[in-house]
């Protein structure tokens, strides 16, 4: 099995049993979506095993934050992030009595706490207070009323930590954000919308490929038309591609002009940004502190949704001709194929 790592770069908090239920779930993601018939997609394996001189080339593809199918006001779209918030990144707004005084990003997918909840309460919380350090959630309110982690199996306790994410207090924004919870920003999403714009296709073009293949991809959103045209463009081009390792969306950067009372800082660098904006987690997590007089391109900052229109996120992918993968990787023999051995 491919040694996934921690994608928020944590070491899984030094505990191996969470490194391993996690990496099962990540080889049962590849093992699933490599075998699609005559998709490009495969398994990450498949790059460490390139014949000849063949070196693989990584691609990072990246979108903007800002939901553009939210057919709302601002407000609106930081207080209703579970309609809303499409684009494999929530956000969490904080106010004080001046307004709004933090926004925190996430890109995390739950599958990472899952995999904790699985193992037991106390690990479940160890990964909170990891995210958000002097939480102290209760089982209630990480599983829901009635629910006895003690006594439930691993699977039993994962799905409920999952199912009860909306009403958790940790992570529907009543004391913190912990992970994506909206119903398109999932882990499975990801993978399928991958696995189904790398099936060459001889009619249109990469960048209309995402109308032709359905529910996997949503042509109105920012995100999906982008990773789909770059699977497309590399099958086309008789590439083979995957998710690169650690799988997820990382934050890239904030765009815009940002000043503190009126003078300029580079807000994406910490020795210019006094402490403004810190990226975390493997780049999984991020945080605007709104100091005085912060502005970006001459406006007071009022929303998260204004900040989102700013920042940038991106996926890895990698890519290698067809014709140098290992055969039990290729493009058309993913019926019979055993997978990486």
């Amino acid at each position: 099995m491919f040694p996934y790592s921690d994608p928020a770069g944590r070491n899984f908090l030094g505990n191996s049993a969470v490194a391993d239920v996690f990496q099962q779930q990540m080889q049962g993601f590849y093992d699933t979506f490599a075998r699609r018939v005559n998709s490009g997609f495969t398994w990450l394996e498949a790059f460490d095993q390139l014949s000849g001189s063949q070196a693989r080339q990584e691609v990072s593809v990246d979108w903007s934050s800002f939901p553009i199918t939210a057919q709302a006001t601002d407000a609106l779209i930081d207080r209703d992030r579970f309609e809303h918030q499409d684009e494999y990144v929530e956000w969490r707004t904080g106010t004080n009595g001046d307004g709004l005084a933090q926004v925190t990003f996430t890109t995390e997918f739950p599958e990472y706490f899952e995999a904790f909840a699985g193992l037991g309460f106390n690990d479940l919380v160890n990964a909170v207070q990891d995210v958000m350090p002097g939480a102290n959630p209760t089982t209630e309110e990480l599983f829901g009323q009635g629910f006895d982690p003690a006594s439930s199996p691993p699977l039993g306790r994962a799905r409920m930590f999952r199912a009860h994410l909306q009403e958790n207090p940790w992570n529907n924004g009543e004391k913190g954000i912990l992970c994506l919870t909206q119903r398109f920003n999932t882990l499975n999403a990801l993978f399928n919308l991958l696995a189904a714009c790398s099936v060459r296709r001889t009619q249109g073009t990469p960048e209309n490929t995402c109308s032709l293949v359905g529910a996997a991809c949503g042509p109105a959103r920012s995100s999906d038309p982008a990773l789909c045209a770059t699977a497309q463009r590399s099958v086309r081009g008789n590439l083979g591609l995957s998710l690169r390792d650690p799988t997820g969306v990382r934050i890239v950067k904030l765009d815009g002009v940002w000043r503190i009372n009126n003078s300029p800082i580079d807000i994406n660098d910490p020795a210019q940004n006094q402490g403004s904006w810190v990226v975390s987690r493997n780049a999984r997590r991020a945080v605007l502190t709104i100091a005085a007089g912060l502005t970006v391109d001459g406006n007071p900052v009022r929303t998260g949704a204004q900040i989102a229109r700013k920042l940038q996120v991106a996926a890895d992918v990698l890519a290698a001709p067809n014709a140098a993968l290992p055969e039990w990787a290729r493009v058309g023999v993913e019926s019979s194929s055993r997978g990486p051995e």
